[in-house]
């Protein structure tokens, strides 16, 4: 059945909370800012549930770039002053002596943390919620799930709790919420900034792990990168026809009847636009070898962090691997942590973005859909260990049913392997009435002209 239940009006572009650059300069209007801000999390908080702390303070007198900014912090993500949860079932108590280094940034810039926002335990699921203090809800219908595990983040966001979140991605942490909620994340250029603060102490991951932001729009986006990187001069697509290979199946695609509908409609509308669109099947992205490379080397990396009794008893768990046997298999296949197993992946890794780099070189950006999955009702799992969740959903796509974990990574992990920055966008709505989001991927190292060309696009479907 058809649901079009919705907690919030959609927003217009006349809506006050629309663009992050007008609400700097003048003191009193940032003033007023924050009461709004604060209005709308005492209303909408209680059923959103999105936030794990926040603190209401708006400061006097903010005289940086980002003059006072509220901004919230994914609560996997250090800042000073502020415990961490990590998403676990015991709430933090002690408090991070110091801020990761991009959120020490935003901070030195002039924005203001004023709360951490929820995630499922140690960032590891899709959707938002533990046994403590129960699921986020997509700000759409709160029946349904945000997403995860930047679910808290893109459901403030998207409720208009937040100007700005600072989450993680690592296969899709920050795209699958931002496409469930409507609003529009930033992964920057695997390498670019820092991802420090992400995990305890000075531990970091070579590979993949990203922070990066969410905000109500590309516009937004495009507006803190270029304060944070104010070395970057700006771009301007007007000028430019900018050459885009679309994702195109020549088969039955991995996707959901919605999902796909809402694609097919999305690229008809594009094609109306000053880009040259070139339909592909990126075969070469999607070849199953890429999703075994990428979760062996995730499930090394992060197996280095997991003490090995529990890593052999994650091993052990056959029904976990076996229910999805195309992204928790081969992330317990890394688990073994087999030193010439992970050397030998990461040739195959260079190797991979080298061939994909000369396939696309005459292109400016790929464009493929986050997920072929809408967004669902709250699930939970068959069973959950050591903060590993088994699912045995199992989704129903037009190229056959999916098991969770594998069909919402099918968009997800191969752009996360290829380590070029990513912008996602809304393109729709799906039956529910439910928001459905577009990846753009553009060329490593040149963020801005993927974030003014995700602006284009965004205006087009205005």
């Amino acid at each position: 059945m058809t649901e079009t239940v919705r907690l919030l009006p959609d927003y217009s572009a006349d809506d006050p909370l629309c663009d992050i650059a007008e609400r700097l300069a003048d003191p009193l209007v940032r003033s007023c800012h924050y009461k709004s801000l604060t209005a709308r999390r005492d209303e909408i908080e209680p059923v959103v549930n999105a936030f794990e702390i926040r603190r209401e303070s708006c400061p006097n007198d903010v005289k940086a770039p980002l003059n006072g900014l509220p901004i919230s912090v994914k609560d996997q993500i250090a800042t000073a002053g502020w415990p961490r949860s990590f998403g676990l079932e015991r709430p933090a108590q002690r408090p991070d002596p110091a801020s990761a280094s991009v959120v020490q940034r935003l901070q030195g810039l002039g924005a203001v943390v004023t709360g951490k926002t929820a995630l499922p335990p140690f960032a590891m699921d899709f959707q938002t919620f533990n046994e403590r203090r129960g699921p986020t809800h997509n700000p759409h219908n709160p029946s349904f799930t945000s997403g995860g595990s930047t679910g808290g983040g893109a459901a403030a966001v998207a409720s208009g709790m937040s100007n700005l979140d600072i989450g993680a991605d690592l296969s899709g942490s920050l795209r699958i919420p931002a496409a469930w909620c409507g609003v529009s994340s930033y992964t920057p250029t695997e390498g670019l900034w820092p991802n420090d603060g992400l995990l305890n102490r000075t531990t970091t991951l070579d590979h993949f792990a990203r922070i990066g932001l969410t905000a109500r729009t590309s516009a937004d986006l495009g507006f803190i990168w270029h304060v944070l990187e104010k070395h970057a001069e700006a771009v301007s697509t007007s000028e430019h026809t900018a050459k885009i290979a679309i994702w195109s199946p020549a088969q039955q695609p991995p996707c959901d009847e919605d999902t796909f509908a809402c694609w097919t409609a999305f690229k008809a509308h594009l094609s109306g636009g000053n880009m040259a669109l070139e339909t592909k099947e990126m075969i070469t992205l999607f070849d199953e070898g890429v999703y075994e490379m990428a979760g062996e080397i995730i499930g090394y990396e992060t197996g280095g962090l997991i003490p090995w009794p529990i890593r052999w008893m994650m091993r052990r768990d056959r029904r976990a691997s076996t229910s999805s046997p195309g992204f928790i298999a081969h992330i317990h296949e890394g688990y073994r942590r087999h030193v010439q197993r992970y050397a030998d992946n990461l040739v195959r890794l260079a190797a991979f973005r080298e061939n994909l780099a000369l396939t696309w070189v005459d292109v400016d950006a790929l464009l493929l859909p986050v997920t072929g999955i809408c967004a669902f009702k709250h699930i939970l799992p068959a069973r959950e260990k050591a903060g590993g969740r088994t699912y045995d959903t199992v989704f129903d796509t037009l190229a056959g049913p999916l098991p969770y974990y594998d069909a919402l990574t099918r968009f997800t992990l191969p752009v996360t392997a290829l380590g070029w920055p990513v912008v996602t966008l809304p393109i729709g709505r799906d039956s529910n009435g439910l928001p459905v989001g577009a990846q753009l991927v553009g060329k490593p190292g040149r963020d801005a002209k993927l974030l003014a060309l995700a602006e284009q696009i965004e205006a087009l479907l205005r």
